[in-house]
């Protein structure tokens, strides 16, 4: 009975009858002895018995007290659980409001049985966000109600009339979305990357999954592998009855289709990585002598005394990191010790006297400030302006750390604080010229700044935040940053690419069965991506574990 049990459920499903038992138990009255991985409205096990899916609810908005407090139910009991809770005889019309008091669902009606007044709405099914009947409960936000409310709800489970009723599980929501076929993957992954964005250029990159463009370029491209193997298909089934040269013009076609394909996925690769800026923030890190004003600029920009400032040189030792948003971009900020003039001996900075227990500290601050440049995406070099800045003097430690970023291709933007010290007869540009011909460095890449006035910052401001832009979005190919997961990065390149190169270094007609094998590897790798292919089962704990409960 088991056995039978379990194939009926697997042909239901799609899923193999092993995979039955690798998913979640749900000891139900009628079916406690199997498992079965699909919320759908219900599944009809025999000719005489229907199991439903059980209707799930959650506090759908952070805890604590609040203005107003959101429960979400979804699920087959939703009209069932309406008419328990409101004490009404007539179900809910769908998208409509419904003001009505909540009562304890297994009391008579009445005043004292009242939990409290809450505008109803009821999304019905599948024109709803899970694919299912949901039903808002918006409650006043207070902890007691919420919690009365709640309890409520679990009261209503009903398993001797047909009806499930239990606390959602993390993502569980938009896992009936996925598996009633209204989000694909892309689309979950971006929903959970737009609730976790800080900065507003996330939120752009999380925009491009959410919204489904994704799915749709994705399912071309898989539409365009299909069309190219069921073409090799018809050249394998028919070869006998093709010449040669026809069989080659057929096989050289597909591989243009392929070879053009595989650019637009490459392409569509370099922008995703491009992106990850976004997530991880752009590393923007001091770099100039001590007393230069680095620890100073970071207050302005984090607005804020998130660094101590004094006159005594060395006063930033080790490394102060900062996160923070700059007109939408998560930047992490890193002040740095600053560079002292120092002798070179055997490779390693020294100073002559290294009896001093404070400059060893110092010293290994400066080491650390090194090492953190080689990993910056910006550096932004400062370094202070005198009084008669036509003469330019600069520490040799800190031109040679430029110099060595950059032989490594870091980009680099130098701001000359303290411009207030300035005669105001002296020519800024000239400055910056003369400082761009010893620095090596653009004179567009070179802005003068007052921390004490704060002039020049909002240009200094204007000049990152257009580097940050060039860094995160081709504005060659869609102009818009994209946000992708790990699974998706390693799919696109693992087996999609993998899969479409391994084609196109078949050139002979003749092993078309293999060239096809290799064009199926790349379908399947987009149907991961997109939770239509092999190898879903496997992806769907991880996509979704990471979901708040509610969601």
């Amino acid at each position: 009975m088991y056995r039978q049990t379990a194939h009926k459920v697997s042909r239901l499903l799609r899923v193999s009858p092993r995979n039955v038992t690798a998913v979640r138990c749900f000891s139900w009255t009628v079916a406690n002895k199997f498992c079965y991985s699909s919320p759908r409205l219900s599944l009809e096990i025999n000719n005489d018995t229907e199991i439903k899916s059980p209707t799930i609810y959650a506090l759908s908005t952070p805890p604590g007290k609040s203005a107003i407090s959101v429960i979400r139910v979804t699920g087959p009991g939703c009209k069932y659980i309406f008419k328990k809770l409101t004490k009404r005889s007539e179900a809910p019309k769908p998208r409509s409001i419904t003001y009505s008091a909540i009562y304890e669902p297994n009391l008579p009606k009445s005043t004292a049985n009242i939990l409290d007044h809450a505008v109803i709405l009821y999304f019905q099914s599948p024109k709803s966000y899970t694919g299912e009947d949901i039903i808002e409960l918006q409650l006043h936000g207070g902890n007691a109600i919420v919690k009365s409310v709640l309890n409520a709800l679990m009261k209503t489970h009903n398993p001797e009339q047909g009806y499930f009723v239990r606390y959602a599980e993390a993502g569980e929501f938009s896992k009936r979305a996925f598996q009633n076929g209204v989000l694909d993957l892309t689309q979950v992954e971006g929903i959970r990357d737009s609730i976790d964005a800080e900065t507003e250029t996330q939120r752009k990159a999380a925009m491009a999954p959410a919204s489904g463009r994704m799915k749709i370029m994705y399912d071309d491209w898989r539409k365009q592998i299909v069309d190219t193997m069921a073409l090799l298909t018809a050249l394998i089934d028919f070869s006998e009855d093709s010449d040669i040269t026809s069989a080659k013009e057929l096989f050289n076609q597909s591989r243009g289709k392929v070879n053009k394909l595989l650019g637009e996925i490459k392409d569509h690769y370099k922008v995703i990585k491009r992106s990850e800026l976004l997530v991880s923030g752009i590393r923007l890190d001091f770099l100039g002598p001590p007393n230069a004003g680095k620890s100073y600029l970071l207050n302005r920009l984090a607005e804020r005394d998130a660094a101590i400032v004094s006159d005594v040189p060395g006063t930033t030792r080790d490394v102060l990191e900062l996160s923070m948003d700059i007109s939408g971009y998560k930047v992490v900020l890193g002040d740095t010790a600053g560079l002292r003039s120092v002798s070179r001996k055997g490779g390693l900075v020294v100073k002559e006297s290294t009896d001093d227990l404070n400059y060893k500290i110092e010293l290994e601050g400066m080491k650390r400030a090194k090492q953190r440049f080689k990993n910056s995406d910006i550096v932004l070099c400062i370094l202070p302006l005198s009084q008669d800045p036509t003469s330019v003097s600069i520490s040799p430690d800190v031109l040679a750390e430029i110099k060595d970023l950059q032989n490594l291709d870091k980009r680099i933007i130098v701001a000359l604080n303290k411009e207030d010290l300035v005669d105001s007869a002296v020519s800024l540009e000239d400055v910056k010229a003369a400082y761009a011909n010893t620095l090596q460095v653009p004179k567009d890449d070179i802005l003068s700044v007052s921390c004490l006035t704060e002039k020049g910052i909002t240009d200094l401001v204007q000049k990152l935040v257009s580097n940050f832009e060039n860094m995160t979005i081709d504005t060659s190919s869609q102009g818009y940053p994209i946000g992708a997961s790990q699974r998706t990065k390693d799919i696109l390149q693992n087996e999609v690419v993998a899969g479409l190169e391994g084609f196109l270094a078949i050139d002979d007609e003749t092993e078309v069965v293999i060239a096809t094998e290799e064009l199926r590897f790349a379908a399947e790798g987009i149907g991961k991506i997109t939770g239509q292919g092999v190898g879903v089962e496997e992806v769907l704990g991880v996509v979704f574990s990471s979901f708040c409960i509610g969601k």
